[in-house]
């Protein structure tokens, strides 16, 4: 058993129960309140095609309860109701109805316009169906990827191809596939169910195949049976691909299909396609026809078949079809007293299962109809009268029927909406009273229920036809051998001949017990008898419609946009045919004449998360990444790398460099190798410092401008010979410096090869008092200050690892960064850590590196920076040497030391206890002008208050300027200062 929670109530459910079929069987009957007049409403599809059964499932709004499988520890909550889904105060609107008429917010608010906004929220507030919480518990990403629901905010985007593409997976297009996977063809079948076989999972009958189908064998077995055995025949082929749980969406230009199945997207190419979608029940139109326990007949077998619920005690079935007979003997065989079989027709198809009927004491009632349900919350009788040859109800004739559950088998419509977005027609076929396929468009076969025609022989015969034509016509069958290929041909010819003749004698039989139209009954005085609904999803009634159609509303397009007809979450699944007839009769016009709305994708409502477009931007993770979450390190974004935040505070990390040793991976710093004759040239050219004169194992901090002599990235150039660099730059900047390097060595005809070697080498920073001592027990590289002093670098193994070693100080202590070959990180990084547990060491994360830099004043470019500024602005006037005979920006740059620059880069403290935050305004000291704005800013555990830069007016370029940060509201005194704040003579950088 598994246990989930209803409106805070705990419930039970069985393993494959749906949420619907589990408070069914725990004796709930209202699954929801209508959008508009909040009335009950109960199951009906048990199909996920109507409206009545949306329930928010873990915050995730408009799940259809009914097909939503039970997980242990749910939570279920109905929707648009208050207080609670028994007793809906708001159900009040629906005794004011006549005053609500279609487009009544059209015509009562039109004037004065201000009328509008007092009244669009409380309507807005009173309709609708779910909403969205702020937070969905489920949505993280973990949600079930078997096609089950969309319950999380992550979606995988996956491409399929296929030869033949069949949707549906009913009887006809199981055995399409198995006709096309024969032929030899590569085959996709789409279903939207979590198990193969359509109405034979849950329809109950012994089966009656005629051999000539050449399926005969399945003939007296039962229908559940069967569709286990054919779904096992198509699982087994290897050249089939079963897509169960999964809905097709929509239909594209060259057999583009779009699939959601649970979190995921599937775009299906296929060469052919084969439709297989079948047809649906709706309901009829009477008063009352929306109450709870009123049932489509085929809701109802899957209710018995599939979930074993009993829907009732005291059942009525209505139908003008020979389903209605098996939906009888369901019942009757699931223990239901059958009350009464009424029947528009005068006869019926299958007279020996009326006969069983009418053997169990059963009243029948052949040509009559439904004019009322009666009940308030759930219904206890029906009243029927019988109908005339026009369909209309006899006046006078009126009988009532005790019953607490009533099944409609009032009609079918063909679930044609995909077929007609690949451009191919339906017309309505007025003896099946179905609108049914013609002019196909070429790849497009259709098979089965989608025919109008429900009968399981021909559906059999037909799949055959459209898998072996869509298998047949394969471009790749051209190179099949001759034999085969006529061997084909002439089965299509007898499948085809045989289709043609059963057709035929259906149509027959169809004229013979063919009753009158009493989808939407008439009768004296309609307009004034209680609410005849003709869509449950927007509370359209019958009057609706004819009083649209009567303000103009005639064409079906207008018609669907005024009254929103068609347009609730069921996409016209219940309502389309009702409304046609409604307005065929309004109009006088024919269903032909009046025609079907134009059917765009998306078929059924798909998350907005899953149309999104794919996440195409790359993740870049470092070696030891994974060393960090064991770590349990809060990633950051940092461009296109995933970096460790922080691993415990910033205080215990920062109190660890400080103190005695810590340890950071910088491997997401771009690294470049610079090799040639001309190698220092190029550095000289691009850099605005010299490196031709730079001695091998030193390094030195260089800036790269562009022609305007605005900074574009910074970083270390270490000389390791003669010929050959080994230059970082910033983390995001590194494919850029890469080109623009490049660039001038190609511009400059120089002797000078660059090399990008970011992703093969990690990085690791160790800097503290204490570093000198942890790394010295992994290298026998002398790291004394003397041997190795600041700037210095060598190369050597620490570890047992090849490295370069660079000693420099971004953090402001005693440190080196050791670049090694990237597999060896994890390793690496363990060792380190092993090696400094006597000296207290820690990992530290970006946040605490921040803080570090940020006390010794060390500039990052791009937030120090912006696209104005150049070196002397930046305080980096050091790093430029005019001396060279040409660099690149050296003209500007000299242009700009001639004049007083426009802001300057400079350190503050403040003066109280307020943490300013980057991007804060900076005013002068009286706060009347705008001076700059801060950079960086951070509390410093040295200074004990908040240290920051700020690029402020060249007036403020002086130690001890007072300045005010406007932060929060609040302007607060800052004091300028233009040494580091910490360590300003830099004695423990080249400790």
């Amino acid at each position: 058993m598994l246990n989930f929670e209803f409106n805070g109530r705990r419930m039970s459910a069985f393993e494959g129960d749906t949420i619907a079929s589990a408070l069914y069987a725990s004796g709930v009957r209202i699954f929801s309140r209508s959008f508009k007049y909040h009335r009950p409403r109960g199951l009906l599809c048990v199909s996920g095609r109507c409206p009545n059964c949306l329930m928010s499932v873990d915050g995730v709004p408009n799940v259809k309860a009914c097909t939503e499988r039970v997980r242990a520890g749910m939570k279920v909550k109905s929707q648009n109701c208050w207080p609670s889904l028994e007793h809906d105060i708001f159900s009040v609107i629906d005794k004011i109805g006549r005053f609500l008429p279609v487009g009544f917010y059209y015509k009562t608010f039109i004037n004065p316009p201000i009328e509008w906004s007092r009244v669009e929220w409380i309507i807005r507030r009173l309709t609708g169906l779910g909403d969205i919480e702020e937070e969905i518990a489920s949505a993280t990403g973990k949600g079930p990827k078997d096609g089950r629901s969309i319950h999380s905010s992550s979606f995988e985007h996956l491409n399929l191809q296929a030869d033949v593409a069949v949707i549906g997976g009913g009887p006809s297009g199981i055995f399409a596939a198995l006709e096309a996977g024969n032929a030899g063809a590569r085959v996709v079948l789409v279903d939207d169910q979590p198990a193969l076989g359509g109405h034979l999972r849950y329809s109950g009958e012994t089966l009656s195949i005629d051999v000539a189908t050449g399926e005969g064998a399945y003939s007296g077995l039962k229908s559940s049976a069967v569709a286990s055995t054919l779904e096992k025949a198509v699982r087994d082929r290897p050249n089939m691909t079963v897509l169960d749980n999964s809905t097709a969406f929509g239909i594209y230009e060259s057999n583009l299909i779009g699939i959601v199945r649970g979190n995921s997207v599937i775009r299906l190419r296929a060469e052919q396609l084969v439709f297989a979608t079948g047809a649906h029940e709706f309901p009829s139109v009477f008063q009352n026809n929306d109450l709870p326990e009123v049932f489509l007949g085929r809701g109802i077998q899957r209710l018995v078949n599939l979930y074993g619920v009993i829907p009732g005690k005291r059942a009525v079935v209505v139908s003008n079809n020979d389903s209605g007979l098996g939906v009888a003997r369901t019942l009757m065989d699931a223990g239901v007293k059958l009350e009464a079989y009424i029947d528009s027709r005068k006869a019926v198809g299958a007279p020996e299962t009326l006969a069983e009927i009418e053997d169990a004491k059963v009243q029948t009632f052949l040509g009559w109809a439904v004019k009322e349900a009666r009940g308030s919350k759930h219904v206890s009788s029906v009243v029927i009268c019988e109908v005339d040859n026009e369909g209309e109800l006899v006046h006078g004739t009126e009988r009532v029927v005790s019953c607490d559950l009533v099944s409609l088998s009032t009609g079918f419509e063909t679930e044609a909406w995909l077929l007609n977005q690949t451009g191919s027609r339906t017309i309505y076929d007025e003896l099946l009273r179905e609108f049914i396929p013609r002019e196909l468009k070429p790849t497009v076969y259709v098979c089965g229920d989608l025919t109008g025609i429900h009968d399981l022989n021909i559906a059999i015969m037909q799949g055959k036809v459209a898998g072996l034509s869509a298998a047949v016509n394969l471009p790749a069958m051209e190179r099949s051998s001759e034999l085969k290929v006529e061997y084909q041909r002439k089965s299509l010819e007898t499948y085809s001949r045989l289709v043609s003749q059963y057709e035929g004698k259906y149509r027959e039989g169809m004229k013979r017990t063919r009753g009158p139209d009493v989808l939407v009954v008439e009768y004296p005085g309609s307009d004034k008898m209680r609410k005849r609904f003709v869509c449950v999803c927007e509370d359209v009634v019958a009057k609706d419609i004819s009083l649209a159609t009567f303000e103009g509303f005639d064409d079906i397009e207008t018609l669907k946009r005024y009254s929103t007809v068609t347009m609730g979450p069921c996409q016209g699944k219940m309502c389309s045919m009702p409304s046609l007839h409604l307005c065929s009769r309004v109009t006088g016009r024919s269903i032909a004449q009046t025609g079907r709305t134009v059917s765009r994708p998306p078929y059924v409502p798909v998350a907005m998360g899953a149309l999104a477009g794919a996440e195409l931007h790359p993740v870049k993770l470092t070696g030891i990444h994974y060393k960090h979450i064991e770590l349990g390190a809060r990633i950051m974004d940092m461009g296109e790398w995933k970096r460790p935040h922080v691993y415990t505070s910033v205080e215990e990390e920062y109190k660890a460099v400080r103190e005695s040793v810590g340890v950071i991976d910088v491997s997401t710093l771009g690294r470049l190798d610079v090799k040639g004759r001309d190698a220092g040239k190029l550095l000289d050219f691009v850099y605005t410092h010299i490196f031709s004169t730079l001695k091998v194992g030193k390094s030195r901090y260089g800036v790269i401008c562009d022609d305007a002599g605005i900074v574009l990235d910074d970083g270390t150039v270490t000389r390791l010979s003669e010929t050959h660099y080994f230059i970082t730059t910033t983390t995001g900047n590194v494919e850029f410096v890469e080109e623009w390097l490049v660039w001038w060595a190609t511009a400059l005809r120089l002797d000078a090869y660059i090399t990008n070697v970011t992703a093969g080498l990690g990085a690791v920073n160790v800097a503290g008092p204490k570093a000198r001592d942890l790394l010295q027990k992994l290298t026998t590289v002398d790291l004394s200050s003397g041997a190795f002093p600041y700037m210095s670098s060598a190369e050597g193994e620490v570890a047992g690892v090849p490295c370069i070693l660079l000693r420099i100080g971004f953090v402001g202590e005693t440190g080196w960064e050791i670049h090694f070959p990237a597999e060896f990180g994890e390793y690496f990084w363990d060792t380190l850590l092993e090696a400094g547990k006597e000296f207290g060491v820690k990992p530290f994360g970006v946040e605490t590196q921040r803080v570090l830099r940020l006390e010794k004043k060390h500039v990052i470019v791009g937030q120090d920076t912006d696209a104005l500024s150049n070196p002397f602005e930046a305080d980096m006037a050091w790093t430029v040497k005019f001396e060279k005979e040409d660099f690149v920006g050296k003209a500007a740059l000299v242009a700009a030391e001639k004049k007083e620059p426009e802001r300057m880069l400079v350190g503050f403290v403040m003066k109280d206890s307020m943490v300013a935050h980057d991007g804060d305004q900076v005013f002068s000291q009286d706060g009347s002008r705008h001076v700059g704005f801060v950079t960086s800013s951070k509390f410093s555990p040295k200074v004990g208050r908040c240290v920051g830069m700020a690029l402020v007016t060249p007036e403020h370029y002086k130690e001890g300027s007072l300045i005010r940060v406007k932060s929060d509201d609040a302007l607060n005194g800052a004091e300028v200062t233009l040494a580091p704040f910490y360590d300003p003579e830099g004695k423990r950088l080249r400790a």
